[in-house]
């Protein structure tokens, strides 16, 4: 088998017709998995850049309430949980001529966010594509206007509050910075009437799995971890994934009619040579089996050394930091993010490709060449 697989390298490299055709192939399949390997690292550090900053701001999971929420915040926290407590409230805000749909965020001061650590909760903390979008200014007052919520004795107006502005947030994600405010619970039991808040949420998945398995089956409550709360960004996430696998599986393709062309001419120019193998004892399945376990072989080869340099790249870029993006980008420098699951990957979408080929170049010539007695009578009477 060494030696059959020598013979076919000593033709591919030193023979006088060189196949280009084929190197061409090798070349496609090289770049295939190379540029699969170096898109994916990239993708995949967007799209867990993306996750990471919304999972940092909204935390791992949230469970809501209709009633009932003081005394199981007490039995919460005597259960060693540790759940953030607040209200979220839907409302308008209006600052001058300016009016902008807020979802406002009641923080209980003795569970703060995280997030929020810093930050001056005397006012409003507005997001900061928010605040530009209502044009108001540090202290700027800020009206917030609850159209759901109304006041039977003014006429069934809707009820509303001042409160200044104290500090901005960045989170650097458009939704929450363009729609986002937080405020101390105080001034939103004050805005709704109400004492209780009406939900909970959890930074850290342990803490947020224990409280959902002890108020499972309670009425009124639900409990929703991240990905069920941004269930259409995680289907856009992975729509985009497999449209760009599918990208590169089209453009691959291109790489295989160049494969069954080359590997056709390979196999006819070597013909003679394989009937000489034939002559010397070796069967006719025996030689497919090694013509195939040397495509097989070349093609592996040729793969892994593409992942390989795509991966070296991937290093590189992830211990560069070069700033590569304009200021209007969140990530001014490609973040990298890969795994062994997407390294086998890039090798296996272009291997396999060539192997359904180099199979389909291999049963064609078969069919073609079932007995190599034809050239062996050719020889003889051309002798």
């Amino acid at each position: 088998m060494r030696a059959f697989h020598s013979y076919f390298l000593r033709y591919l490299f030193n023979a006088r017709t060189r196949q280009g055709l084929l190197f061409l192939a090798l070349g496609g399949l090289f770049l295939s998995a190379m540029a699969l390997t170096v898109v994916q690292g990239v993708m995949g550090g967007l799209q867990n850049g993306l996750i990471a900053r919304s999972r940092l701001f909204e935390g791992d999971g949230v469970i809501t309430f209709q009633e009932g929420e003081s005394a199981l915040f007490q039995e919460a926290i005597a259960r060693g949980l540790k759940p953030h407590r607040e209200i979220e409230v839907e409302l308008l805000a209006r600052h001058g001529g300016q009016v902008a749909p807020v979802v406002l965020h009641g923080v209980d001061p003795r569970t703060p966010l995280p997030f929020l650590a810093g930050k001056d909760l005397g006012g409003l903390v507005l997001g900061a594509d928010l605040a530009q979008r209502l044009r108001v200014s540090f202290y700027g007052e800020v009206r917030l206007v609850t159209p759901a919520v109304t006041e039977a004795l003014m006429g069934e107006l809707p009820r509303q509050l001042a409160e200044g502005v104290t500090d901005y947030l960045v989170s650097e994600v458009s939704e929450l910075d363009g729609t986002h405010a937080w405020a101390r619970l105080s001034l939103v039991q004050n805005l709704l009437r109400t004492r209780e808040a009406n939900q909970w949420r959890f930074f850290g998945r342990q803490d947020f799995e224990a409280a959902r398995e002890w108020l499972e089956g309670r009425p009124g409550v639900r409990a929703q971890d991240w990905e069920e709360r941004h269930g259409t960004l995680v289907w856009a996430l992975n729509l985009e994934t497999r449209v760009m696998l599918a990208l590169f599986i089209s453009m691959a393709l291109l790489v295989a009619l160049a494969i069954t062309t080359g590997l056709t001419l390979f196999f006819a120019r070597i013909r003679r040579d394989l009937a000489g193998f034939w002559i010397l004892g070796l069967s006719l399945g025996r030689l497919h089996r090694l013509s195939l376990a040397f495509v097989t072989m070349l093609s592996a080869l040729v793969c892994a050394a593409g992942v390989g340099l795509g991966s070296v790249l991937l290093l590189a870029l992830t211990r560069a930091g070069a700033t590569l993006m304009p200021d209007v980008f969140v990530e001014r420098s490609l973040p990298v993010q890969f795994s062994p699951v997407s390294m086998l990957v890039a090798f296996l979408v272009p291997f396999l490709i060539a192997l359904v080929f180099s199979l389909w170049s291999l049963w064609l010539f078969r069919k073609e060449n079932r007995t190599f007695i034809h050239l062996v009578r050719g020889a003889g009477q051309a002798s």
